[in-house]
């Protein structure tokens, strides 16, 4: 299966057994996480914590901003939730479905929402035709025949300007500049998402090459300053490189029914290949 279904619900598509990017991350550290993660079924529920609320909000305001107030709605300022009027101010909110946020966070989401979106790369990216934002993308791996599934924050049908289609990742952070976001793209496997995403979106839209995957990332504090970066081919080429084994290996647990952790043998530690070269440096001085 080969598609695109616009607005499927979050609950539906976290639950369908397809293998997804943060999937992909998690089987890295091991199987075993994976399974507790998506698949145990005494596992918890995820309650999403403050940061991870503004941090969808963040992407609403960005790539769906008519759909801001639908979903999120800013607290009066002055109410006092331990009396009886504020208890009930309060309740109304959540059960009308929208994401309370305190005066100043309402107001942080939507400037930096407003920063980022006037960003002359992104003035371009938004008023392009074709565009969807959180759309469900599904398709099926040759080789292994794993269901894959991604959902980009931003994607741009194949154009004029993108002949083989467009993908965009929204990322805050502390630092966007040129030296810092890229520390966090290797710290977080952005590349190994990068590749996977514009391999799925390649085999959907049957391209003869794979789209450009940006990011549009913006840093968390005023003037919040805004960068776009792209993935660059040999970037892409080693995400694959880290994805595929993953994906590989994430079939062969779903075919045996076996999610094994970390080894059950004695190992030797090694150091990290950063503090490696800590050692040899201070064995070199």
């Amino acid at each position: 299966m080969d598609t695109i279904v616009p607005e499927m619900p979050n609950a539906e598509y976290h639950a369908l057994p397809a293998i997804s990017a943060s999937g992909l991350k998690l089987m890295k550290r091991s199987p075993a996480h994976y399974y507790a993660r998506y698949l145990d079924p005494q596992r918890e529920p995820d309650e999403p914590t403050p940061a991870m609320k503004m941090g969808t909000a963040w992407h609403t305001a960005i790539f769906e901003p008519h759909l801001l107030e639908a979903t999120c709605v800013q607290i009066p300022e002055g109410l006092d939730r331990r009396t009886k009027e504020g208890k009930a101010l309060y309740a109304e909110m959540i059960e009308g479905g929208r994401e309370p946020f305190s005066h100043s966070d309402y107001n942080r989401i939507t400037a930096m929402a407003d920063a980022a979106r006037v960003h002359p790369v992104s003035k371009i990216i938004f008023d392009l035709p074709g565009g969807f934002a959180e759309q469900s993308i599904f398709s099926t791996d040759a080789e292994t025949g794993a269901m894959c599934k991604i959902r980009p924050d931003y994607a741009v049908q194949p154009c004029e300007m993108f002949p083989y289609g467009l993908i965009v990742d929204g990322k805050s952070t502390e630092d966007a500049s040129p030296e810092g976001f890229p520390r966090q793209a290797w710290n977080l496997d952005m590349f190994l998402q990068a590749a996977f995403y514009v391999d799925v979106y390649q085999r959907v839209m049957q391209t003869a090459k794979p789209p450009v995957f940006a990011w549009i990332a913006q840093e968390k504090t005023r003037p919040f300053p805004t960068a776009v970066y792209s993935a660059s081919d040999d970037l892409l080429e080693y995400g694959r490189r880290q994805y595929r084994p993953l994906l590989r290996k994430w079939a062969d647990c779903m075919a045996e029914n076996t999610w094994p952790g970390y080894s059950p043998l004695v190992q030797p530690m090694a150091l990290p290949a950063w503090a490696e070269r800590q050692v040899q440096e201070g064995v070199a001085a």
